[in-house]
């Protein structure tokens, strides 16, 4: 049982993906973290939370972050279902994988089907 070279590009293309989606998601979550001190030494000072959303804050931030979760879940599933398919096909069983990425066989198997 061998790896193809497409099999491999494609980890190495999935990694890539989840490693710039991450630098995204990290972004997105220091935006979101900006975000909630400003709110809350505004309301530690005393300010309603009315005033406080009326003042505008970064416009869009919390859609940002969800954005950037969703695209990140996206880009792990397709790069560790590249990732354990190439293991498959350099002979490691569903067991082994499961064991070392502390998943169950049976979701090893549905990434592997994924493909």
């Amino acid at each position: 049982m061998g790896a193809t070279e497409d099999e491999r590009r494609e980890v190495v293309v999935g990694a890539t993906r989840e490693i710039a989606q991450l630098d995204l998601l990290v972004q997105a979550c220091r935006q979101m973290q900006d975000e909630l001190r400003v709110s809350l030494s505004l309301m530690e000072e005393g300010y309603t939370m009315t005033t406080i959303l009326s003042r505008g804050g970064s416009p869009g931030v919390i859609p940002r972050l969800t954005e950037a979760l969703e695209a990140t879940n996206a880009a792990r599933r397709h790069g560790r279902g590249a990732m354990i398919r190439l293991a498959l096909a350099e002979g490691m069983t569903t067991t082994q994988l499961g064991e070392r990425l502390g998943i169950s066989r049976q979701l090893v198997a549905r990434y592997r089907d994924e493909g």
